[in-house]
């Protein structure tokens, strides 16, 4: 989308000043970053950043043999399959050269005063540009979005600055505020008519099913979710558990319908707070709670706090009715463009319908996700922890074991026409007594401008309450946008 012009007649510098060799310190001489023979480079210096932008994908092990050698001279590496932006660290400049399919970048450390001397280069729109289309697609929406938004206001009637930041809008969940993005500008492709199509809200219908060991569950929920504002979203649903449980005595079976309620406030661009309340019809069982989400994608911090909740985890509760108090907090991070990681903590309070007792325990879930190669066909490495402990059981409550799973899958994730698919197989440890392969494949399929068809299934070894062994589940769920798309 945007072209670059590949300056190969000189060697380009970047903030080095005039007296480089009488007050700089050179940091190992020159680190490389090396493409495949044949790899079409285009790079671009502005404001002390170095932008490239290529046509085949550069390998992890180079960029981390660039980062070793480059050290605390590097302050910023972001890439992706497409682009890659660089920044030196304050107090250091740095000069680069281009060889075919290799850079060589010179760093230098220097002083304040003569950085400080140093003039400041006006700003290269394209550059610009393309360093934001870089955070977004390297899994950095909310960095992204923020220096859209900062350029939109020196640069307020370019399109291309329109367009950037409707797209980095809509890649960091601000569908809303995209899909008005992408009408000032008069947007009428199929990105900006899907983000038209969502922004008034969603309605769906989809179905759950788990099956492992005594107990069979399948849950059909139907949900209607509408903006009234730019901040306020309201929503509302129904759904039916059915659950069924093998015993000695024969086969029981219950069917507990559900209504939840929710009102969702976005309180800034990197704020979300939610209100929520749940009824079961058949037992009274009623709770309501709150959750607080913050941050973008690249980091998100979360906390929950929920009491008397309609619960159906376990057996007990599946047959007679139950409830679930929770409190948690946790967030994701991006570590790297190819590494995010992820922790979660929490307590729950297990309890049946109309009875006092209770079972608490402590809750423990994380993960590593490191993906290996980026592009039309990714390959990755997932490892996810899912602990819950034990720590007061009532004989008349319900019936909860101690549990610390470890699993390590790995990834595969392409694209089929508009479909994308992901798989993921490996081996699910509990350290408490408990082996098995955990697998599974997704598909999410968008359809024509306001559905989206999302589906998984597969097999899962990770112990849950009411699971405690191998389990075979399958989801799927229908959205439909309830705007026209216009």
């Amino acid at each position: 989308m945007i072209l670059l012009a590949l300056l190969a007649a000189a060697t380009p510098t970047l903030r080095v000043p005039p007296d480089l060799l009488h007050d700089t310190q050179i940091a190992g001489g020159a680190t490389q970053l090396v493409w495949q023979p044949g790899t079409t480079i285009t790079a671009e210096e502005q404001d002390r950043e170095l932008v490239v932008r290529f046509d085949r994908p550069i390998d992890d092990a180079t960029i981390d043999a660039f980062r070793r050698a480059g050290g605390a001279a590097i302050g910023d590496l972001r890439w992706n399959d497409a682009s890659l932006v660089l920044r030196p660290a304050i107090g250091w400049d740095m000069a680069w050269r281009q060889d075919g399919a290799l850079i060589a970048v010179d760093f230098a450390a220097h002083g304040d005063a003569v950085a400080a001397d140093a003039p400041e280069p006006p700003v290269d729109l394209d550059t610009r540009l393309l360093a934001i289309e870089a955070d977004v697609a390297a899994g950095y929406p909310g960095q992204g979005r923020r220096a859209a938004e900062a350029l939109a206001r020196s640069q307020p009637d370019d399109p291309r600055v329109g367009r950037i930041l409707a797209d980095a809008r809509n890649a960091d969940g601000d569908v809303r505020g995209a899909a008005a993005a992408y009408r000032r500008i008069g947007a009428t492709d199929p990105v900006a008519r899907r983000a038209r199509a969502f922004a008034p809200g969603v309605a769906s219908i989809g179905t759950t099913l788990r099956s492992g060991g005594d107990l069979s569950q399948v849950e059909t929920a139907a949900r209607v979710d509408a903006a009234l504002t730019d901040r306020l979203t309201l929503g509302a649903g129904v759904r039916a558990v059915a659950s069924r449980v093998d015993t000695d005595a024969g086969v029981l079976r219950h069917t507990a319908p559900v209504v939840d309620v929710a009102a969702t406030v976005r309180v800034s661009d990197d704020m979300r707070m939610q209100a929520v309340l749940s009824g079961a019809l058949d037992s009274g069982v009623t709770g309501g709670g709150a959750r607080l989400v913050a941050g973008s994608a690249e980091a998100q911090w979360r906390a929950a706090l929920l009491l008397h909740q309609p619960d159906y985890s376990t057996v007990e509760q599946a047959i007679g009715g139950g409830y679930l108090s929770r409190i948690s907090a946790g967030g994701t991070y991006r570590i790297a463009p190819g590494l995010v990681g992820q922790i979660d903590v929490g307590g729950n309070r297990y309890g049946l319908a109309g009875l006092d007792p209770t079972s608490d325990t402590l809750t423990l879930s994380g993960g590593l996700d490191y993906i290996l190669r980026r592009g039309g066909l990714a390959f990755g490495l997932t490892y996810r922890l899912d602990g819950e402990y034990v720590q007061r059981l009532r004989r008349t409550a319900v019936d909860l074991a101690t549990r610390e799973n470890h699993t390590l899958q790995g990834l595969v994730s392409g694209s089929m026409g508009r479909a994308q698919l992901t798989g993921l197989a490996g081996w699910t440890v509990d350290r408490f007594g408990g082996n098995g392969p955990s697998a599974s494949l997704g598909l999410d399929l968008p359809v024509a401008t306001a559905w989206r068809i999302e589906a998984s299934g597969g097999i899962s070894s990770i112990a849950r309450p009411g699971f405690p062994g191998q389990q075979v589940f399958a989801r799927a769920l229908l959205s439909r946008g309830l705007g026209s798309g216009r």
